[in-house]
Formats: C-alpha cells, sequence, structure tokens
C-alpha cells in the first residue's frame, strides 16, 4: 500500500480534515487501546492539541507495514 493510498483512506476515515486524533487512528486500525497506538505510530510527530497531521501519519503506517 502507498503512502498516497493511506493518506486518501486517512482522509476518508475523517471526513476530509487534515488532521487525526488517537482515537480516530485506533478506530482506523481496529485497535482498542489508544495508549498504544500514541506509544507505536504517533510518538515523535508533530501535533496541535492532540491532533495529527494526515500526511504525516501516513508516512509513519507506511513505514511500518514495510517491517
Amino acid at each position: 500500500m502507498t503512502r498516497s493510498d493511506l493518506y486518501t483512506l486517512l482522509r476518508r476515515h475523517v471526513h476530509g480534515a487534515g488532521v487525526i486524533t488517537a482515537g480516530q487512528l485506533a478506530d482506523f486500525l481496529g485497535l482498542k487501546n489508544v495508549g498504544r497506538v500514541r506509544a507505536d505510530y504517533l510518538n515523535g510527530l508533530e501535533n496541535i492539541n492532540g491532533r495529527y497531521f494526515i500526511a504525516d501519519v501516513a508516512k509513519r503506517l507506511q513505514k511500518e507495514v514495510k517491517r
């Protein structure tokens, strides 16, 4: 899956917004533990009031998928 595919899917999940919360990402990934999502996928990413830029999140998810 390419970064642009992930970006598009994430944008659809948040109804076109450019940012996503840890809770929304957990829901997207089908996970219940939001703290774990923050630690595993969002740690170190720039955020504004707990909202992360989807482009950054898509890039991080793509790296995790390649592992």
